[in-house]
């Protein structure tokens, strides 16, 4: 599975590159990816803002809390 980790980036960061990262990875059939948020609320915040705008699903089955399934 492919991984995106959010580990040392800003807020700031994350909101200007998460979705050309998603969008890269999906171009590339890469799915599902897991984004690796930490406990932070914020980061997942900004992770499920990202995948509303490209229309991409989030697995409700999730094992790890600190991290995000995108499933496309």
């Amino acid at each position: 599975m492919t991984e995106i980790d959010l580990h040392g980036q800003t807020h700031i960061q994350v909101k200007h590159n998460l979705e050309n990262q998603l969008l890269i990875h999906y171009n590339k059939g890469e799915f599902p990816i897991r984004i690796i948020t930490g406990n932070s609320l914020m980061m997942k915040k900004i992770v499920s803002t990202a995948l509303e705008n490209l229309r991409f699903k989030e697995s409700k089955i999730n094992t790890h809390n600190g991290s995000i399934i995108v499933v496309e």
